[in-house]
Protein backbone atom coordinates (compact mmCIF):
# COMPACT_ATOMS: atom_id res chain seq x y z
CA UNK A 1 0.00 0.00 0.00
CA UNK A 2 1.40 3.38 -0.98
CA UNK A 3 1.71 6.28 1.39
CA UNK A 4 -0.99 8.22 -0.45
CA UNK A 5 -3.52 5.40 -0.21
CA UNK A 6 -2.81 5.03 3.53
CA UNK A 7 -3.49 8.74 4.01
CA UNK A 8 -6.68 8.57 1.95
CA UNK A 9 -7.86 5.52 3.92
CA UNK A 10 -7.13 7.30 7.19
CA UNK A 11 -9.11 10.36 6.14
CA UNK A 12 -12.03 8.30 4.83
CA UNK A 13 -12.19 6.18 7.97
CA UNK A 14 -12.16 9.14 10.35
CA UNK A 15 -15.77 9.31 11.55
CA UNK A 16 -15.64 12.94 12.67
CA UNK A 17 -14.44 14.20 9.28
CA UNK A 18 -16.87 12.03 7.33
CA UNK A 19 -19.80 13.04 9.52
CA UNK A 20 -19.13 16.75 9.15
CA UNK A 21 -18.50 17.07 5.43
CA UNK A 22 -21.55 17.78 3.28
CA UNK A 23 -22.25 14.94 0.82
CA UNK A 24 -21.01 15.61 -2.72
CA UNK A 25 -24.39 15.24 -4.49
CA UNK A 26 -26.00 17.80 -2.16
CA UNK A 27 -23.18 20.26 -2.73
CA UNK A 28 -23.34 19.77 -6.51
CA UNK A 29 -27.13 20.28 -6.41
CA UNK A 30 -26.71 23.56 -4.55
CA UNK A 31 -24.10 24.78 -7.03
CA UNK A 32 -26.26 23.71 -10.00
CA UNK A 33 -29.28 25.51 -8.53
CA UNK A 34 -27.18 28.64 -8.01
CA UNK A 35 -25.92 28.50 -11.59
CA UNK A 36 -29.40 27.86 -13.04
CA UNK A 37 -31.08 30.66 -11.07
CA UNK A 38 -28.41 33.21 -11.97
CA UNK A 39 -28.45 32.12 -15.61
CA UNK A 40 -32.24 32.51 -15.61
CA UNK A 41 -31.81 36.05 -14.26
CA UNK A 42 -29.20 36.88 -16.91
CA UNK A 43 -31.24 35.43 -19.76
CA UNK A 44 -34.40 37.25 -18.81
CA UNK A 45 -32.38 40.45 -18.34
CA UNK A 46 -31.15 40.29 -21.94
CA UNK A 47 -34.69 39.75 -23.22
CA UNK A 48 -36.09 42.55 -21.06
CA UNK A 49 -33.45 45.05 -22.22
CA UNK A 50 -34.03 44.08 -25.84
CA UNK A 51 -37.79 44.61 -25.56
CA UNK A 52 -38.08 47.54 -23.14
CA UNK A 53 -34.66 49.17 -22.95
CA UNK A 54 -32.38 49.61 -19.98
CA UNK A 55 -34.82 51.98 -18.28
CA UNK A 56 -36.87 48.92 -17.29
CA UNK A 57 -34.03 47.63 -15.06
CA UNK A 58 -34.80 48.25 -11.39
CA UNK A 59 -31.22 47.88 -10.12
CA UNK A 60 -29.44 51.21 -10.67
CA UNK A 61 -25.97 49.66 -10.46
CA UNK A 62 -26.77 47.17 -13.21
CA UNK A 63 -28.49 49.83 -15.30
CA UNK A 64 -25.51 52.19 -15.04
CA UNK A 65 -23.03 49.39 -15.78
CA UNK A 66 -25.01 48.34 -18.84
CA UNK A 67 -25.38 51.92 -20.07
CA UNK A 68 -21.66 52.54 -19.65
CA UNK A 69 -20.05 49.25 -20.73
CA UNK A 70 -22.80 47.23 -22.40
CA UNK A 71 -23.80 43.59 -22.02
CA UNK A 72 -20.27 42.14 -21.56
CA UNK A 73 -19.87 43.81 -18.14
CA UNK A 74 -23.13 42.26 -16.99
CA UNK A 75 -21.95 38.82 -18.11
CA UNK A 76 -18.60 39.26 -16.36
CA UNK A 77 -20.31 40.45 -13.19
CA UNK A 78 -22.72 37.49 -13.26
CA UNK A 79 -19.84 35.01 -13.73
CA UNK A 80 -17.92 36.65 -10.90
CA UNK A 81 -21.00 36.49 -8.68
CA UNK A 82 -21.50 32.79 -9.40
CA UNK A 83 -17.81 32.07 -8.71
CA UNK A 84 -17.81 34.07 -5.48
CA UNK A 85 -21.04 32.68 -4.04
CA UNK A 86 -20.20 29.17 -5.22
CA UNK A 87 -16.80 29.28 -3.54
CA UNK A 88 -18.36 30.57 -0.32
CA UNK A 89 -20.82 27.67 -0.36
CA UNK A 90 -18.06 25.13 -0.97
CA UNK A 91 -15.75 26.53 1.71
CA UNK A 92 -18.47 26.75 4.33
CA UNK A 93 -20.10 23.41 3.65
CA UNK A 94 -17.23 21.18 2.63
CA UNK A 95 -14.57 21.92 5.23
CA UNK A 96 -13.70 19.11 7.63
CA UNK A 97 -14.03 21.28 10.72
CA UNK A 98 -17.36 22.77 9.68
CA UNK A 99 -19.79 22.90 12.55
CA UNK A 100 -23.53 22.52 12.22
CA UNK A 101 -23.93 26.30 12.34
CA UNK A 102 -21.40 26.76 9.54
CA UNK A 103 -23.18 24.22 7.34
CA UNK A 104 -26.50 25.95 8.04
CA UNK A 105 -24.89 29.24 7.04
CA UNK A 106 -23.80 27.63 3.76
CA UNK A 107 -27.37 26.45 3.22
CA UNK A 108 -28.69 29.95 3.90
CA UNK A 109 -26.19 31.53 1.48
CA UNK A 110 -27.15 29.03 -1.23
CA UNK A 111 -30.86 29.56 -0.70
CA UNK A 112 -30.49 33.35 -0.68
CA UNK A 113 -28.50 33.30 -3.93
CA UNK A 114 -30.99 31.00 -5.65
CA UNK A 115 -34.02 32.96 -4.47
CA UNK A 116 -32.46 36.28 -5.51
CA UNK A 117 -31.70 34.90 -8.98
CA UNK A 118 -35.23 33.60 -9.33
CA UNK A 119 -36.77 36.86 -8.11
CA UNK A 120 -34.59 38.85 -10.47
CA UNK A 121 -35.61 36.65 -13.38
CA UNK A 122 -39.28 36.77 -12.47
CA UNK A 123 -39.20 40.56 -12.16
CA UNK A 124 -37.54 40.73 -15.59
CA UNK A 125 -40.27 38.55 -17.10
CA UNK A 126 -43.08 40.56 -15.50
CA UNK A 127 -41.68 43.86 -16.80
Amino acid sequence: MTRRSRVVDAVVRTPSAAARVLPGPVLRLRLAALFAAQLFDYGTFTLMVERHGITAELNPIVAHGFATFGLPIIAVAKIALIALIGSIIVVLAHHESASRTTRRCATFVAMLAVVSGLLGGISNVLT
